[in-house]
């Protein structure tokens, strides 16, 4: 085995171990969630995803669908899912992480992904989904919310600062590589 092979192996076993304390601490997190009532928009039911993978798929492209089946089995609470008259147009997936503070530990909470069908866009949709989801977080101590665009997906930039997302940072491969993205940010306690 090359050291290239090694180092290779090394990373996916890093990965993975990241992915799992995440997973961890999540669902630590959400064992005692509160879920309110959210007008069109619901957490994430096994019968779903397969539109919930298609609407991924045509955003995103190459994306893989594991993710979305990982996160719809261990978090169903903070996957929603938003519909018009009883349809899948598009989902929210978030995952919390802990952050050490002068005060103690700060829940905050990461979008994971965030998709919106294509023929239901710009109809308020993506707004009325982050924002109903964003008052959940908020009953749920979330001190904050973070989010990585790509910095040529301006009409998603747009919505973001809407809701009240402020840039942080320009930020290289991590929404894919060699692509740049803005690291986002939106304090809601």
């Amino acid at each position: 085995m090359g050291l290239t092979q090694i180092q290779v192996t090394f990373n996916v076993y890093v990965t993975s171990f990241e992915r799992l304390v995440k997973d961890i601490i999540t669902n630590l997190f959400i064992r005692k969630w509160i879920q309110i009532e959210k007008k069109n928009v619901v957490s994430v039911e096994d019968s779903m995803l397969p539109e919930i993978i298609r609407i991924q798929s045509e955003s995103f492209g190459t994306k893989s669908q594991n993710g979305v089946k990982r996160y719809s089995k261990r978090m169903k609470k903070i996957f929603y899912v938003t519909k018009s008259y009883d349809q899948v147009v598009g989902y929210c997936i978030y995952y919390l992480k802990p952050v050490l503070s002068l005060k103690g530990f700060k829940k905050k909470s990461v979008i994971y992904s965030i998709s919106i069908d294509k023929d239901f866009r710009r109809k308020h949709h993506g707004e009325n989904l982050l924002k109903e989801s964003i008052k959940e977080m908020r009953l749920n101590g979330i001190s904050s919310i973070l989010l990585y665009a790509n910095t040529e997906n301006l009409p998603a930039i747009k919505l973001y600062e809407k809701v009240g997302f402020k840039k942080i940072k320009e930020i290289k491969d991590i929404c894919g590589s060699k692509e740049t993205c803005y690291e986002m940010e939106l304090r809601i306690l």
